[in-house]
């Protein structure tokens, strides 16, 4: 059983301090106000704070087993009482003992004894209801400590879990679609499905060599992009043309394993699908005040509504950034005169934050 006082460090040195204090407090009241001789008053002051206080670290233990929380209050309030009785004589009686065994018997502090016996017994009782309240005190805010403990590692677990729950949509999504147009090639252009094949292989290794890291190198994923970008124009040749710019310094920071993944392939599926005219996908990265900017532009036939999707990509994306950056990132997209943007706002992430 885990106490709450003696197995903290801190706790246990705070209390021998207070204790400390109340008896050096106690002492001077004896001998200024009740005119107890100097040695008199520090036997008696400290001797009873030093017996309270272990009376204090025990009295944990009956009142722990014998007061459980699920009892009723009379019960509560019986064993109470006898535990508060028990306390209260084994203090009284040790106090007269030392300070009788350390200076000698004595009339006038016998006469001082009996005079102030019931206050003592008094203000022994508050002191005993105030350690018991602080007892609960602590046991509440340490059950309140774990449980928030024990709440933020499930959150954890459970935002690790729809993280790869996401992932494991958005991988899939691409190889149907890549393994569809292979298909296709192997018919019409059996080389340019052999290129495909080898270039989706180095795409696919990348992916499962990096899944279990939650956050990679900007450089990193821009470097896979532009192969996944190599894969989809090994079909549309000259028609998909991809440009990029990112600041100095911005290739270091983290971002999301595979948050690009479907931006580009939202870029190409309505772009370079629903165009018969070359489409360029524009990729600019800049950093700014501690936050990460990634735009993905790309020009779009307004007339061509064939393959409108459900967003689902885009959506993924959004619910991966609120689980990794906990709601301090956004995704942003707009649309106009031909063009659509897709804006990628994160916290900037070095290798030492992480």
């Amino acid at each position: 059983m885990i106490h709450p006082i003696t197995d903290n460090r801190s706790r246990f040195t705070a209390w021998w301090l207070i204790w400390l204090t109340i008896g050096a407090v106690q002492s001077l009241l004896l001998h200024f106000l009740c005119d107890c001789t100097f040695s008199t008053a520090v036997t008696d002051g400290l001797s009873s704070a030093l017996l309270l206080s272990l009376i204090a670290i025990a009295v944990w233990y009956p009142v722990t087993l014998l007061v459980p929380r699920n009892s009723g209050i009379i019960k509560a309030v019986s064993n109470h009482i006898l535990i508060a009785a028990i306390a209260l004589t084994l203090w009284i009686l040790g106090v007269k003992l030392a300070v009788d065994l350390i200076n000698g018997p004595s009339m006038v502090y016998d006469e001082f004894w009996n005079r102030w016996l019931l206050l003592r017994l008094g203000a022994g009782l508050f002191i005993y209801v105030v350690i018991v309240l602080s007892y609960h005190l602590m046991v509440s805010f340490d059950n309140i400590t774990k449980k928030n403990i024990r709440e933020a590692s499930l959150e954890k677990t459970l935002r690790e879990t729809e993280l790869m729950a996401l992932r494991s949509q958005i991988n899939p999504h691409f190889l149907f679609n890549s393994l569809n147009s292979i298909s296709s090639l192997t018919i019409d252009d059996p080389a340019l499905a052999r290129e495909m094949i080898i270039k989706l292989s180095d795409f696919m290794r990348y992916a499962l060599s990096r899944k279990e890291q939650r956050f990679v190198p900007l450089l990193k994923e821009l470097e896979n992009m532009r192969l996944y970008l190599e894969i989809e124009k090994v079909r549309f040749g000259n028609r998909l043309v991809c440009r990029e710019e990112c600041e100095h310094g911005t290739h270091a920071l983290l971002i999301p394993n595979m948050i690009l993944q479907p931006l580009y392939e939202n870029a190409v599926k309505h772009g370079v699908y629903e165009s018969t005219e070359k489409v360029e996908v524009l990729v600019f990265c800049y950093l700014k005040e501690a936050v990460l900017t990634i735009k993905i532009e790309n020009n779009f036939d307004p007339g061509m509504i064939s393959r409108r999707g459900t967003g689902t990509g885009l959506e993924n994306v959004r619910e991966r950034l609120r689980l990794a950056y906990s709601g301090m990132a956004s995704l942003q997209t707009s649309s106009e005169q031909g063009r659509f943007t897709v804006t990628l706002i994160i916290p900037a992430l070095s290798s030492q934050d992480n």
